[in-house]
C-alpha cells in the first residue's frame, strides 16, 4: 500500500481525425479503452494548433474548425475511469510533410535534412506569424481545459516548431525570436 503503481500512456500520433480535422468516435473508443485499462495518465497524440500545418494527415486540429462537442466526448471517454487525460498541442513547423503543405513555416528558412523525407523547404516566419502561433497554442490550451481535458502538454521536442526555435541549427534569426 505504501507504493502506488501508475501507468502512463504517452503521446503518439493517431491519424483518426475527420476531413475537417476534428476528433471522431474512433478517438473516443481508443481513449476509453486506455482509460478503462488502468492508465493513470494518458497523453493524446498531436493536436495541431493550425490546420495549414499538420504533422500528418488525420491530425486533430483546434483552429476554429468546429468540433467542440467532439472534443468534449473525446475527453469524457478518455477520463471515464477517473484518470488524467492531457492534450498534447503542437505545431510541426518545417516538419510539415509536403503532401500536407508545400510551403511550411519555420523560425528560419533552413530546410529539413532527413534522408528519404518528403518535406518542402520552409520559409521564415514573420513576427506576426510567430505571435499568431503563440496565440494559437494559448487558444488550444483554453479549449482543451473547457472541453474536459485535465491537462495540456506543449510539444517542444522532436524537431517540431518550439524545438526549432530553441535550436541554433534551425533558428538563425537575429531578432527577438532568435540569437544566443
Amino acid at each position: 500500500e505504501r507504493y502506488k503503481q501508475y501507468v502512463v500512456e504517452t503521446s503518439l500520433t493517431e491519424g483518426l481525425a475527420d476531413p475537417m480535422n476534428r476528433a471522431t468516435e474512433r478517438h473516443e473508443r481508443l481513449y476509453r479503452a486506455w482509460s478503462e485499462g488502468g492508465a493513470g495518465l494518458v497523453i493524446t497524440g498531436n493536436v495541431q494548433v493550425d490546420r495549414r500545418y499538420l504533422e500528418r494527415p488525420g491530425n486533430v486540429v483546434i483552429d476554429l474548425n468546429g468540433g467542440i462537442e467532439e472534443l468534449r466526448r473525446y475527453a469524457a471517454a478518455g477520463t471515464v475511469a477517473g484518470n488524467h487525460l492531457w492534450m498534447q498541442i503542437n505545431h510541426p513547423g518545417r516538419q510539415t510533410p509536403a503532401l500536407v503543405c508545400g510551403a511550411p513555416v519555420a523560425p528560419s528558412a533552413v530546410p529539413l535534412n532527413l534522408p528519404g523525407a518528403a518535406y518542402a523547404p520552409p520559409r521564415a516566419m514573420t513576427t506576426h506569424e510567430i505571435e499568431d502561433a503563440v496565440r494559437r497554442f494559448a487558444q488550444a490550451a483554453a479549449i482543451a481545459r473547457a472541453t474536459g481535458f485535465t491537462g495540456v502538454q506543449v510539444h517542444g521536442a522532436h524537431g517540431y516548431l518550439i524545438s526549432q526555435f530553441l535550436s541554433p541549427l534551425a533558428n538563425r534569426r537575429d531578432d527577438d525570436w532568435g540569437g544566443s
